[in-house]
């Protein structure tokens, strides 16, 4: 025999939770970034592997370094960090690809900039973008400039930064020679996948943070 009070308290119950979850407040934006352990402070990055990959050919370094200032910032996205130098390859490890080596310039003037978009206090890990991402590269006869923006991942725990890309985050070639039939054209959009060990000071040991609240 069903018991209607029963019923009634579990649909009373029902309808306390429908409304405590619509009227939940969703997780505000950071819009204050700290920088530790000081601010403003240099900091180097270094990966072992980064891939360039153009219309399925795979341009890899198996060395990249980076190096900038960091910073405290406010606001959503907030610049927490300027890339002015960078650095793919090097003579003893060169970047190379199927079709031959590849030679890649960094432009970092003006700065690249690390911004952040949201944090997760829970893992340390803030996610983001470097925008403003401007180089050229050689490969073979081949000329052609890579411009746009990469995600961007940053753990405290483990001063590591991945960087990525999708559809909104993207990077384009531009001013692509003729000697570029089949490799690259004007347009084309290379992914691009590394993980950069950060430290701080530039060359030294500490490993930067950084802290996202409302």
């Amino acid at each position: 025999m069903r018991n209607p009070l029963a019923k009634a308290a579990l649909t009373a119950t029902a309808a306390a939770a429908a409304l405590a979850l619509a009227g939940a407040p969703a997780l505000a934006a950071p819009t204050v970034w700290t920088v530790g352990p000081n601010s403003p402070q240099t900091f180097s990055a270094l990966s072992t592997n980064t891939v360039l990959n153009l219309n399925g050919i795979p341009l890899t370094c198996p060395t990249a370094t980076a190096g900038g200032t960091m910073f405290s910032a406010t606001g959503n996205p907030g610049h927490i960090a300027n890339i002015s130098s960078a650095a793919f390859g090097s003579a003893a490890n060169p970047c190379t690809s199927p079709v031959g080596p590849v030679q890649p310039i960094a432009d970092t003037t003006p700065p690249w900039q690390l911004k952040g978009t949201a944090y997760n206090a829970t893992t340390g890990t803030t996610t983001g973008f470097i925008s403003g991402i401007n180089a050229s590269l050689t490969v073979l006869t081949c000329t052609f400039d890579v411009v746009g923006e990469v995600n961007a991942t940053y753990r405290n725990s483990t001063g590591v930064l991945t960087v990525s890309n999708n559809a909104t985050r993207q990077l384009t070639v531009a001013n692509a020679s003729a000697g570029c039939a089949g490799i690259a054209a004007n347009g084309d959009h290379p992914t691009f996948n590394a993980s950069y060990r950060v430290s701080t000071p530039a060359g030294g040991s500490g490993r930067p943070t950084v802290v996202g609240t409302p």
